[in-house]
């Protein structure tokens, strides 16, 4: 079952069923401020190369821990531990990985009950949780699999809360052999659940994109890579870059922080490239391991409680990444809300004395996931509040109008998805106010650092607004991220400015290259109101190419939304004759 977030001829959101008839029927449920994430998202379902929550109709990334082998670190296999990840660690998704061995079979029969006692603490904890027949072997024992698969789905299937994953880390496997097996385990799983279904990959689940190329033909299945830092880099990436380029949605069911083996120290820098890159694409994950066996991997020191260093940091990532999570802060959807802060100061001198009154009003911060259109040869202005993703920052009134990112301290950050019509270079200019100190920040495309510490000397007022420039960087054309990273405190950003050169190429056919021509067929009608509805609903199986997307900006906002839809529609109704742009 799929839910996508589809904008019709009257832009209102409709809902797509696609793929096997769910056996279970499902209350529905509006998203609301919840105790837990599942109550908030709902299911998690795959949509196109994303993971949606089904009472959102939009991407949702959670982050959690995986347990250890149940049959080596089954003393942490308990409601207790459940607890202290929900309540310490601010985990979202836990993983419990059964011990299986290369042959299929459970090492111990007694772990599926304290896979129960998991499950159902987890469920408890309003949060998700993973049933993973870990193994490196499962295709060699497919009975036993289906076996195990369908006492647990028929136990909790009906649960929101329960994701399948059917095959842990295939190893030297063809794809074509984890496939069969797959479908097979599938197939008995469905008899029972509609639930998210997540599939290792050949090579320790590293071999994503074979699996794009031939994927499963079931509804909601995600495919499973696994990294450890320490190990692993930017091929890697290529690799799940491609598989969701190929249209499928990736899971990193388990990851560390250090060697491929589970041992060795942090590596943080590629950590962060990893943690980074994750966040711009929206991947949930879970990290290994909730156990204390002595390697680099593990959370918990000898004495089984103690946090180590990746205990510690990944305590840290988890707590920073729930500052922030959706379903702890729902947006603002029909009112605005705001604080106002009044600062009396009193001045005496003598028997004379004065007081000045200053108010502060700030707003709550608001997601914008707009994908902002540059056009060649012009200015492409870039409000700071229209980030897709944020860590840290706060959003208040502005004296130029609207709203200004402010609040900034080291380490916070924000990212803006980009669609860059022509291959050009681009000069950006940054619309700053810093009020005693310089500020600094540093900037990344696509992951890649196209600055040193930009820097943005002070204004004397946190609204006294100034520019500053010296950041220049190439993009082909296509979708990008920009990446934007305080390396100080003490500064606002109200606007950005990516001001691009002018690009010289052949004359385009008028027809091809017309507003509102969103398909290329040379004429404006319902079926490109259709698709760019899409288009702005986020749905990653529109089929649109590079061309349609800048014929699909229609009023000059720079961005594709839905108020191009309407206007698009006005057009073809000939309400209107013409668009702004």
């Amino acid at each position: 079952m799929i839910f996508r977030k589809l904008l019709g001829v009257c832009c209102a959101a409709a809902l797509v069923f696609t793929g096997q008839t769910p056996v279970i029927s499902k209350p529905s449920v509006t998203a609301s401020a919840a105790s837990g994430p599942v109550s908030y998202y709902g299911e998690l379902q795959a949509n196109g190369n994303q993971i949606y929550g089904a009472n959102v109709a939009s991407p949702v990334q959670v982050k959690g821990m995986s347990f250890f082998w149940s049959n080596w670190g089954g003393q942490y296999w308990n409601s207790g531990t459940v607890s202290r990840m929900v309540d310490e660690f601010k985990c979202e998704i836990l993983r419990c990985s059964i011990g299986v061995d290369d042959y299929g079979s459970l090492y111990s029969g007694g772990d599926v009950n304290m896979l129960r006692s998991v499950v159902d603490a987890a469920i408890a904890q309003d949060v998700y949780v993973i049933i993973d027949w870990h193994s490196h072997g499962a295709h060699n024992n497919p009975d036993a699999a289906k076996n195990f698969f369908s006492e647990m789905a028929r136990d909790y299937g009906k649960y929101d809360n329960v994701i399948f994953e059917v095959y842990n880390e295939p190893t030297q496997v063809a794809w074509e052999t984890v496939k069969s097996y797959a479908e097979g385990v599938i197939s008995t799983i469905r008899q029972y659940s509609d639930n998210l279904i997540l599939v290792g990959t050949p090579t320790w689940s590293q071999d994503v994109d074979s699996a794009a190329y031939n994927p499963i033909s079931d509804s909601n299945v995600a495919y499973v890579l696994h990294f450890y830092a320490g190990t692993h880099g930017s091929q890697l990436r290529g690799k799940a870059d491609t598989a969701r380029n190929q249209g499928v949605p990736v899971f990193i069911s388990e990851w560390g922080t250090v060697n491929a083996d589970g041992d060795g120290s942090v590596n943080y820098s590629s950590t962060e490239e990893w943690l980074s890159w994750a966040d711009s694409n929206q991947i949930s994950w879970c990290n290994w391991a909730i156990n204390n066996k002595a390697e680099g991997s593990s959370i918990f020191g000898g004495d089984g409680s103690s946090l180590t260093e990746a205990g510690n940091y990944l305590k840290k990532l988890l707590n920073t990444h729930a500052e922030t999570a959706q379903w702890r802060n729902p947006p603002v959807t029909t009112t605005t809300t705001t604080s106002t802060t009044t600062t009396t100061t009193t001045i005496t001198s003598g028997s004379d004395s004065q007081s000045t009154t200053t108010t502060t009003t700030t707003l709550p911060p608001q997601t914008n996931d707009t994908l902002h259109t540059l056009q060649a040869g012009s200015d492409n202005i870039i409000q700071g509040e229209a980030y897709a993703q944020m860590s840290g920052i706060e959003l208040e009134e502005c004296v130029n109008g609207g709203q200004n990112v402010g609040y900034i301290e080291v380490g916070d950050w924000l990212t803006y998805r980009l669609l860059a019509s022509d291959q050009t270079n681009y000069e950006m200019i940054v619309t700053y106010a810093a009020e005693t100190q310089t500020g600094r920040m540093k900037v990344y495309l696509d992951n890649q650092e196209v600055s040193g510490a930009f820097e943005m000397p002070a204004t004397g007022g946190w609204q006294s607004w100034n520019t500053a420039s010296g950041v220049s960087f190439t993009m082909d054309a296509g979708e990008h991220t920009l990446k934007l990273v305080a390396e100080s405190d003490g500064f606002n950003i109200d606007s950005f400015n990516l001001k691009a050169e002018a690009v010289s190429s052949q004359p385009q056919d008028l027809a091809v290259t017309m507003r509102g021509d969103v398909n290329c067929d040379q004429i404006v009608d319902i079926s490109d109101v259709i698709l760019l509805s899409r288009i702005a609903a986020e749905d990653k199986t529109a089929p649109a190419t590079l061309q349609g997307r800048v014929n699909a900006e229609c009023d000059g906002n720079t961005g594709i939304t839905s108020q191009d839809a309407v206007m698009v529609l006005r057009f073809v109704a000939r309400l209107i004759q013409n668009f702004p742009i």
